[in-house]
């Protein structure tokens, strides 16, 4: 999806109150999507805070586009990002390297904060900050829509 701005579905807006209700936090991070400011809503948290280093990376000419859609497009162009997927932005869209930047910035703010907190961002931005957190490989990390991760860190 990048960083197109629609809603919860209904079933996901179900998912994540039934999902988070338990969780009570001093600050809940979240990026300023719609779909992840009604995630965050979901929390029980003292206060929510929009931070824009948590939005999904731009995906530019790709965005809300499905893969087949951008293979038959551009077929060139996903052939060298399925070669190279960090290393290959998608056309008009952001590099790995500016979009780890942005999400260094957010980290930095989060860490300044109360450690009870939670992120609500979104799978590219999740992926980099588990790489910021504890060296992840960001090709390898998965997060399925809902899941709730847990990090410990000093």
């Amino acid at each position: 999806m990048g960083q197109v701005d629609s809603p919860l579905s209904p079933s996901g807006s179900d998912y994540a109150a039934l999902a988070l209700r338990e969780i009570r936090v001093s600050v809940a991070w979240t990026s300023p999507l719609l779909r992840a400011r009604e995630t965050a809503a979901a929390l029980n948290a003292t206060r929510v805070v929009e931070l824009a280093g948590l939005r999904e990376i731009d995906q530019g000419e790709w965005s809300g586009r499905s893969w087949a859609e951008i293979e038959r497009q551009w077929p060139a162009q996903a052939k060298r990002k399925l070669d190279d997927w960090i290393g290959v932005a998608a056309p008009g869209g952001e590099s790995w390297t500016s979009f780890v930047a942005r999400v260094r910035d957010a980290w930095t703010t989060i860490r300044e904060g109360p450690p009870d907190s939670a992120v609500v961002a979104h799978v590219g931005v999740n992926s980099a900050l588990a790489y910021l957190i504890d060296g992840r490989d960001p090709l390898k990390f998965t997060q399925g829509y809902g899941e709730v991760i847990r990090v410990a860190y000093d």
